[in-house]
């Protein structure tokens, strides 16, 4: 993992907040990380449990717009943005958006963390648990939060690595076709 200058990602809409940045080496330019899929790519298909032991497949939202998030319970970017999640989830919902989770549960500290962050910020949209990090591989999440903006054919229109404010948020989920 890695932390990127908080000036470039302001300028992309994302909220400027960095833990110890100093210990690492600054990334100049936030479009030279090579962040594994590209923009236009369909987005692979995921297929995980949930919390409560149910399947959670990411093909099973095509025809939606759909905002895949890649989160751990001890990220404080992630503590941040969930909550714009949540209330522009429960905005868009019923106009054909879906939120789509993903617990890296291989980092997290135990095995209550991520339910008691779910029920802390009392979220409603699937939380599918990578338990081993397969989906993080094959979505090469290199840090957390990581976010991708895919459309309602599959495809991956937007990625963004860092914590999203909710303006930011929405106007991604706007734009999706």
């Amino acid at each position: 993992m890695f932390i990127i200058d908080v000036t470039i990602l302001k300028d992309k809409g994302i909220m400027p907040i960095s833990f110890g940045v100093e210990k690492y080496e600054k990334i100049e330019n936030v479009d030279d990380l090579n962040m594994g899929l590209e923009v236009g790519e369909l987005a692979p298909e995921i297929d995980l449990l949930d919390m409560e032991g149910n399947t959670q497949k990411l093909s099973e939202l095509r025809g939606k717009k759909v905002l895949l998030n890649f989160w751990a319970s001890w990220c404080g970017p992630c503590e941040i943005e969930m909550p714009h999640m949540e209330k522009l989830y429960q905005k868009y919902k019923d106009e054909g958006f879906a939120v789509f989770a993903v617990n890296m549960s291989q980092s997290e500290r135990n095995d209550d963390d991520a339910e008691k962050f779910v029920k802390r910020h009392e979220l409603t949209f699937p939380i599918p648990m990578d338990r081993d990090g397969v989906v993080s591989r094959d979505y090469d999440v290199v840090g957390y939060p990581t976010s991708y903006f895919i459309d309602s054919d599959g495809v991956i229109r937007h990625i963004v690595l860092g914590t999203l404010d909710e303006e930011y948020l929405e106007n991604q989920i706007l734009k999706l076709p």
